[in-house]
């Protein structure tokens, strides 16, 4: 048998076995794989865990740009808009329709974070940043400095100060439609579209939100007044964090209030109206009542605005 005939049969039982060939996979030139195949135990819904691994490609990896850890969302149909019997939704949620998603796409798992933004944008815009006391390393090199070795400084300090200050894993704010675009510019990076937001949000669920509110989200009811770290209360069925509450998330459509009634017939990857002054936000923020934060909620603003209840979350086409 050639070299060239039996890369080809190598090739193929990689396919039949449910794994593609790494040069139609790959993912190298700008993200790390963390895990190929989606853990049943975070995609706990099994339609989605299927398609998952039939789009070949990885499910989990990290933007290297950014630090940024990414999952895989498959193609799908979801119906978009107000959710049947939802009586907290506004006019510009309906019509309810069909929306189709052709193609995979990978989301941020957390919003972006201080941390993140700043790796990439070395400047932190936000009003809530750290400022909880020193970091295992910065303490160490204080101790350096006054003259003991670096083990003695290790010692002195002990394992247990972390070494990341809880509130660089708070979700950046106070950041603009604007500047959103330059931290996208800067890691090849995008905002979702205002259907991949919902389509991930909602995670195959047909209720307004997915889970139990307290549960699920930072709101005006249980935040305290304040936003919170990524992650600390409980993810969606596709392992999402924080898509209700704790900061709304700018989209990258522009705003009309009647769009939907363009969809009614059913849309395939949508991008929203062509034109328009505003831009989409969605998901609610730790100032917003309950019901803000609901799937089908949307609000608006210009692209120049930022406050401290505006953040965002990244998206890649693979």
């Amino acid at each position: 048998m050639s070299e060239s005939n039996s890369k080809s049969n190598q090739q193929s039982a990689k396919v039949e076995q449910g794994v593609a060939p790494v040069s139609a996979l790959s993912v190298d030139s700008w993200a790390e794989v963390l895990e190929q195949r989606p853990d049943p135990k975070v995609v706990t819904d099994a339609d989605f865990l299927k398609r998952i691994v039939e789009t070949k490609f990885p499910w989990r990896v990290r933007d290297k740009k950014s630090g940024m850890e990414m999952l895989l969302v498959p193609p799908g149909k979801f119906v978009m808009g107000m959710s049947h019997g939802d009586l907290e939704g506004d006019e510009d949620e309906k019509p309810a329709h069909e929306v189709t998603i052709t193609k995979a796409f990978y989301l941020g798992k957390t919003e972006v974070t201080q941390e993140q933004w700043v790796k990439v944008m070395q400047s932190n815009p936000s009003k809530f940043q750290e400022s909880s006391g020193p970091t295992r390393d910065a303490e160490i090199q204080t101790d350096i400095d006054a003259g003991l070795t670096k083990q003695e400084a290790q010692a002195k300090v002990g394992p247990d100060l972390p070494n990341t200050l809880p509130t660089a894993r708070n979700p950046v704010e106070k950041v603009s439609w604007d500047d959103c675009q330059k931290f996208c510019t800067a890691t090849g990076l995008r905002l979702p579209t205002e259907a991949e937001w919902e389509y991930a949000c909602r995670a195959g669920v047909h209720t307004p939100r997915y889970g139990e509110l307290a549960e699920i989200a930072w709101m005006k009811e249980n935040s305290a007044a304040a936003l919170h770290p990524v992650g600390k209360k409980l993810p969606n069925t596709l392992g999402f964090y924080d898509t209700l509450g704790n900061v709304w998330e700018w989209c990258n459509d522009y705003f009309q209030g009647d769009y939907y009634k363009d969809c009614i017939d059913g849309v395939v990857d949508p991008k929203g109206p062509p034109s328009g002054r505003n831009r989409v936000l969605r998901g609610g923020s730790w100032g917003s009542g309950s019901d803000r934060c609901r799937a089908s909620g949307r609000s608006v603003n210009t692209p120049v605005y930022a406050t401290s209840f505006i953040g965002f979350r990244s998206a890649r086409t693979p």
